[in-house]
C-alpha cells in the first residue's frame, strides 16, 4: 500500500542539512541526533544543538486526508510560517501543515562565553498524498487562512503598540536613572572638590603650625589664633552649606519620588485606556473578519446563482430550439395541406365546369329528343312516357347529386385524415395522402363514367327509335340529378373555401403568435446570452485579477518571508547585543550605586574627621588660652625679677628665691617642650591623614574618570536607542497610516480588499518580527 511522503528542503538561513524524504506510514519523530539515532535521508533527525531530542511529531491522517505537526514540549519551539505552535516546554495541539509551508525548528542561540551562534533548522516542506498528488490548499482555504492571519496580525499589532508604549516608559525611566546618576556623579565630584579643598587647607594649616612652632612669638601666636578662628568659622559655614545641600537633595529625591508615583499612576491609566483601545480594535477586526467571510460567502452564492442561471439558460435555449423546430414543422405541414386543398379546389372547380358543359349538352340533346317525340307521338301515352322518362332522369340526377355528397364526405374524411396526419409521423402522412389522392381521383372519374354511359345510351337511342321515350325520360332525370349535383358541388366548394379561409386565418394567427413567441424567446435568449457573457467576462476578469493578485501576493509573501527571516536573524542578533549591553549597563549602574554608597561613607568619615579636627582645634585654643595666662604670669614674674634684680645687691636672701625662680623657668620650659612634642605628634598624625586623603582622592579621581568614560558610552548607547526609537516611531506612523487607509477602504468593500489587507498584515507581521523582541 503506498504511503504519504514529506520532503524537507533546506533554506538559506537554516543550519545546513541534506534534503530529507520521510515516509509517513506512522507518526515520525523530529529531534536532535543522539548515539542511537543518527541523521539520514529517510528520517527527521538533525545534527543541530538548538533542537530537543524529542522536538516534534509529523504524521498523515488517512481519515481526513490531511498532514499534521505537533510540538512535543520542545525548549526552543516549533514555527509554521513564523507562527509558534506553543510556549516553551509546553505541548501544542496538532496543527495542519500544507505543501509549501516554511517550518522552523528552534531559534538561533548565541553563547556569551565564546560568542558563537548556533543556527536553527528552517525548511520548506512538500507533502505528497499516497496517490502521488501534491497536497495543496484551495483558494477558499487560503482566503480563510489569510483572514485568520490578518486577525492574528491585528492582535500582534495591538501587542506591539502596547509594547512600544512600555518601551517608551522604560526609556523614560532609563533617562531618569541617567539623570539621577549624572546628578549623583556631579554631587560626588563636588564632594571630591570640597574634600580636596579641605585637604589643601589642612596642609596649609600644618605648614602654618610648623612655621609657628618654629617662631613662637606672641604676635604670631595671636595672628595664628585669629586665622584659626576664621578657618573654624569658614569650616562651620561650609559644613552648614553642605548640610543644606544634603537637605535640598533629600527634598529633590522626595519630589522626584512623587513625580515617579504620578507618572506611574498616569501610565496605569494609559495602560487601561490602551487595553480598552486594543479591545475595541480587536472587536473591529473581528467585525471586519466577519464581513470578509460574509463577502466570501456572497461570492460563493453568486457563483452558484451564475451556474444555476447558466443551466436555466441552456434549458431555455434547448426548449426554444425544440419549439422553433416544432413550429417550423407545423408551418411546413400547414403549407403542404394548403397546397393540397388548393389543388383539390381547382380539381373540383374543373369537374364542376366539365359537368356544367355536359349538362348543357344533355339539355340540348333532350330538347331535340322531346321535339322528335312530340312530332312522332301526340298521344297521352307520350306524356306518361315523358313523365316516366323525367322520373328516370330525376333518379339519374339524384344519383349524380349523390356523388357530390360522397365527394363531400370523402373530402371531410380526407380533412380529418389530414388533421390526423399532422399528429402522425411523416411516413404515415405520406401514405395517407397518396390513398386520399387515389380515392379523390376515383370520385372525380365517376361522373366521366356516367357521361360515357349516357353517350352509349344515346347511341343506343339513336339506333333504336322504339326506346327513345325511355331514354329521354332517363336523360331528363339524369339532367336534374346533374343540376342538383352541380348546386351541391358549388355549395361544397364555397364551404371548402370558407373552411380554407378559416384555416388560413387560424394558421396565420398561429404563425404570427409563433413568430411573436419565437421573437420574444429570441430576445430573451439574446438578453440571457448577453447577461451570461457579461457575467462570464466579469467572473473571468475577477478570477484572473484575484489569481494575479494571489500570485503577486504569494510572491511578495515569499520575498517578505525571506526578508523577514533575514531581518529576524539580524534583529535577534542586535537584540542579543542590546540585551548584553543592557546587562552591562545594569552592572555599571549597580557599580555606580556601590561607588555612590562608598562616596557617602567616605563623606561621613570625612565629616567625622572634621569633627575630630574641630575638637583638636578646641583643645588647641584651650592650650593657647593657657599659654596666654602663662605669658601673663611670665610678665608678672619678669617684673618681680626686675624688682629682685634691683634688690639683688642689697638682699642676698633673695638669691634663693631667684634660684627658685630658675627652677620655675625650667618647669615652664619642660611644659613648653611637652607641648611642642604634642604639636609634633598632632602634625605627624595630620600628615598621615592627609596622605590617606590624597590616596583616596587619587582613587576617587580614577573612578571618576572611569565613570565619565562609562557615562560617555552610556550616552552613545542612549543616542543609538533614541535613533532606533525614532525609526520605530516612523515605521509605526506608517503602519497607522496604512491602518487608517484600510479602515477607510472597509467602508467601500471590494473583491481586492482581502488581498490588500493580507499584504498590509504581512508588512505589520514583518515589523512585529523585526521589533517585537525588543520588549
Amino acid at each position: 500500500m503506498p504511503s504519504a511522503l514529506a520532503v524537507f528542503t533546506c533554506r538559506p538561513n537554516s543550519h545546513p542539512f541534506q534534503e530529507r524524504h520521510v515516509y509517513l506510514d506512522e507518526p515520525v519523530k523530529i529531534g536532535r541526533s543522539v548515539a542511537r539515532c543518527r541523521p539520514a535521508q529517510n528520517n527527521a533527525t538533525f545534527d543541530c544543538k538548538v533542537l530537543s531530542r524529542s522536538h516534534a511529531l509529523v504524521w498523515f491522517d488517512h481519515k481526513t486526508g490531511k498532514f499534521y505537526l505537533q510540538d512535543t514540549k520542545s525548549s526552543n519551539g516549533t514555527f509554521i510560517n513564523s507562527q509558534r505552535l506553543s510556549r516553551g516546554s509546553e505541548e501544542s495541539p496538532p496543527c495542519e501543515v500544507l505543501s509549501g509551508d516554511i517550518i522552523q525548528f528552534g531559534v538561533d542561540v548565541t553563547e556569551n562565553t565564546r560568542k558563537v551562534t548556533h543556527g536553527c533548522i528552517v525548511s520548506a516542506i512538500k507533502l505528497f498524498l499516497p496517490d502521488g498528488m501534491e497536497f495543496k490548499q484551495t483558494i477558499d482555504e487560503l482566503l480563510f487562512m489569510y483572514s485568520q492571519e490578518l486577525f492574528q496580525l491585528s492582535q500582534y499589532l495591538q501587542e506591539a503598540l502596547h509594547r512600544e508604549q512600555m518601551l517608551e516608559q522604560k526609556l523614560a525611566t532609563l533617562q531618569r536613572l541617567l539623570s539621577t546618576t549624572q546628578e549623583a556623579s556631579e554631587s560626588s565630584w563636588q564632594a571630591l572638590i570640597d574634600e580636596d579643598r579641605l585637604l589643601s587647607r589642612l596642609e596649609v594649616m600644618g605648614s602654618q603650625l610648623q612655621a609657628y612652632s618654629k617662631s613662637q612669638t606672641e604676635e604670631g601666636i595671636r595672628k595664628e589664633l585669629l586665622a584659626l578662628q576664621e578657618d573654624k568659622h569658614n569650616y562651620e559655614t561650609t559644613a552648614k552649606e553642605s548640610l543644606r545641600r544634603v537637605l535640598q537633595e533629600k527634598i529633590e529625591v522626595v519630589r522626584k519620588l512623587s513625580e515617579v508615583e504620578r507618572a506611574l499612576s498616569n501610565t496605569e491609566d494609559e495602560c487601561t485606556h490602551l487595553k480598552e483601545m486594543s479591545e475595541r480594535g480587536q472587536e473591529e477586526l473581528r467585525e471586519l473578519a466577519n464581513k470578509y467571510n460574509a463577502a466570501v460567502n456572497e461570492i460563493k452564492e453568486l457563483t452558484d446563482k451564475i451556474k444555476a442561471a447558466e443551466g436555466r439558460q441552456e434549458e431555455l435555449t434547448q426548449q426554444g430550439a425544440t419549439e422553433k423546430r416544432e413550429m417550423e414543422m407545423r408551418i411546413e405541414e400547414m403549407e403542404e395541406k394548403e397546397q393540397v386543398l388548393q389543388a383539390r379546389i381547382e380539381a373540383l372547380q374543373a369537374d364542376n365546369d366539365f359537368t356544367n358543359e355536359r349538362l348543357a349538352a344533355l339539355q340540348v340533346r333532350l330538347e331535340q329528343l322531346q321535339e322528335k317525340s312530340i312530332k312522332e307521338n301526340n298521344s297521352l301515352g307520350e306524356s306518361t312516357f315523358m313523365d316516366s322518362h323525367l322520373q328516370n332522369n330525376q333518379t339519374t340526377e339524384d344519383n349524380i347529386l349523390a356523388s357530390p355528397d360522397r365527394l363531400k364526405a370523402n373530402q371531410m374524411d380526407a380533412k380529418e385524415s389530414d388533421m390526423s396526419d399532422t399528429l402522425s409521423p411523416s411516413k404515415d402522412r405520406s401514405s395517407d395522402d397518396t390513398s386520399d389522392g387515389n380515392m379523390n381521383d376515383q370520385e372525380l372519374n365517376e361522373p366521366l363514367n356516367r357521361v360515357a354511359q349516357l353517350k352509349t345510351e344515346l347511341s343506343r337511342a339513336g339506333l333504336e327509335p322504339g326506346d327513345t321515350e325511355q331514354v329521354i325520360h332517363h336523360l331528363h332525370r339524369e339532367l336534374l340529378d346533374a343540376q342538383e349535383l352541380a348546386n351541391t358541388g358549388k355549395q361544397k366548394c364555397l364551404e371548402l373555401q370558407a373552411l380554407l379561409e378559416e384555416e388560413r386565418r387560424s394558421n396565420s394567427k398561429l404563425t404570427e403568435e409563433s413568430t411573436k413567441q419565437i421573437q420574444f424567446l429570441q430576445t430573451q435568449l439574446e438578453k440571457l446570452q448577453a447577461d451570461m457573457e457579461a457575467l462570464r467576462e466579469q467572473r473571468e476578469s475577477t478570477i484572473c485579477s484575484t489569481r494575479e493578485e494571489l500570485y503577486s501576493a504569494q510572491e511578495e509573501i515569499l520575498v517578505l518571508r525571506h526578508a523577514m527571516e533575514a531581518a529576524t536573524a539580524e534583529r535577534e542578533r542586535e537584540i542579543a547585543a542590546l540585551q548584553a549591553d543592557l546587562g552591562n549597563v545594569r552592572t555599571e549602574l549597580e557599580h555606580w550605586r556601590t561607588t555612590a554608597a562608598k562616596y557617602e561613607m567616605d563623606i561621613s568619615r570625612l565629616q567625622e574627621t572634621f569633627m575630630q579636627q574641630q575638637q583638636h582645634q578646641n583643645t588647641a585654643s584651650q592650650l593657647q588660652v593657657e599659654c596666654v595666662t602663662l605669658q601673663q604670669r611670665c610678665l608678672s614674674l619678669q617684673k618681680d625679677c626686675d624688682g629682685l634684680r634691683s634688690e639683688r645687691k642689697t638682699l642676698t636672701d633673695k638669691l634663693y628665691l631667684i634660684h627658685n625662680s630658675g627652677l620655675l623657668r625650667s618647669v615652664l620650659q619642660d611644659k613648653l617642650g611637652s607641648m611642642e612634642n604634642q604639636h609634633l605628634q598632632d602634625e605627624s598624625r595630620l600628615k598621615s591623614q592627609l596622605d590617606q586623603a590624597q590616596a583616596r582622592t587619587h582613587t576617587l579621581q580614577r573612578e571618576y574618570e572611569e565613570t565619565q568614560s562609562q557615562l560617555l558610552d552610556l550616552r552613545q548607547r542612549y543616542e543609538r536607542t533614541e535613533q532606533e526609537k525614532l525609526n520605530i516611531h516612523e515605521e509605526l506612523e506608517q503602519c497607522r497610516s496604512s491602518l487608517k487607509l484600510l479602515q477607510d477602504k472597509t467602508t467601500s468593500p471590494s473583491i481586492l480588499q482581502p488581498v490588500q489587507a493580507i499584504f498590509m498584515g504581512l508588512v505589520l507581521a514583518l515589523l512585529y518580527w523585526c521589533f517585537g523582541q525588543l520588549w
